[in-house]
């Protein structure tokens, strides 16, 4: 009886053994047929390197460190239910983050401004309108991958193609980075009032220029009047 109770005992072992090899062999192949083409969720760190008043109607500029922490969901295992995430985290993922160093520019639009839009008293210039700033940011350099965790499949393929697939995969989505950095410097009020601060002073010089025998014109510009656009597609 004992004999008999060992015999299935090694042979229910090594079925299951069978079962965790094709399992990670079926997974190995869906895993190659759907890399990178499953869903991903990003989460960003920003590190403002710099801020500092630009000439003319480009009114500042912002140097940033830009930290993109992104998971890749295969399109094949997503709808799994959540009780197999662990599995699915131990034999395919893939958590990247990488740094992209971005450059953020604010220029203060004056294209559609007309003499209805603003009011000179007492050598005061003001606003009537609201003033649109157009942030711009770029891609400064290449992204670069900072750490990196795979499931057992992918650390098999990270031998051969999977850091380099990563890669691809992330320069193809370094334009949402470039927008939410956009975003980003967009919100910040400690921001808008410098912006505020720098485009009254550059306005200023401008407008003096040739006004060497009259009194200097002085511009007022404060957060209100100005209305900051994001001019990045997301996509």
């Amino acid at each position: 009886m004992k004999f008999f109770g060992k015999m299935v005992a090694n042979k229910l072992a090594t079925v299951l053994v069978l079962l965790v090899i094709l399992a990670s062999l079926g997974l190995f192949i869906t895993w190659k047929i759907n890399r990178f083409n499953g869903t991903s969720n990003a989460q960003y760190n920003f590190v403002l390197k710099k801020f500092t008043k630009e000439n003319q109607l480009l009114v500042a500029g912002a140097e940033w460190e830009t930290t993109r922490n992104q998971n890749f969901e295969s399109e094949a295992t997503k709808k799994w239910p959540k009780w197999t995430n662990f599995f699915k985290d131990l034999i395919i993922s893939r958590d990247i983050e990488v740094k992209v160093p971005i450059k953020t520019e604010f220029k203060l639009d004056l294209t559609q401004l007309n003499q209805d839009d603003i009011e000179l008293k007492d050598n005061v210039l003001t606003f009537k309108t609201p003033l649109t700033v157009n942030v711009d940011s770029q891609q400064e350099g290449n992204p670069k991958i900072v750490s990196s965790s795979s499931g057992i499949v992918d650390k098999a393929v990270d031998l051969l193609t999977a850091s380099k697939k990563a890669m691809d995969f992330l320069e193809e989505k370094a334009q949402e980075t470039v927008y939410e950095t956009s975003q980003e410097a967009i919100k910040d009020s400690e921001r808008q009032e410098k912006v505020a601060k720098y485009a009254a002073e550059n306005l200023e010089k401008l407008l003096n220029l040739d006004n060497q025998n009259q009194e200097k014109i002085d511009v007022q510009i404060s957060t209100a009047d100005l209305t900051f656009k994001n001019t990045d597609p997301k996509k």
